[in-house]
């Protein structure tokens, strides 16, 4: 899925600002807390190679959201 380049660099910008925590990892899932206005979950599945987040944008619109775009950033150290 694309992102447009607003997702993208509020993304940026969420990782660059150290805003990307990781909650808890397991065998199966990563889950990240992203400081954005208000605290989002992020989930990465890592049998699914799957991310999901509980913010409306994500939620409307299943596209990948700027929480999202920064994990994977985080994920791959920048």
């Amino acid at each position: 899925m694309v992102e447009s380049w607003k997702t993208k660099r509020k993304g940026y910008w969420l990782y660059k600002e150290g805003k990307v925590k990781v909650d808890v990892e397991t065998q199966k899932r990563i889950y990240f807390k992203v400081l954005s206005e208000n605290e989002h979950s992020v989930i990465f599945d890592k049998i699914k190679n799957q991310f999901a987040c509980d913010c409306e944008y994500f939620s409307l619109k299943l596209k990948d959201c700027s929480h999202i775009y920064a994990v994977k950033l985080f994920l791959k150290g920048g």
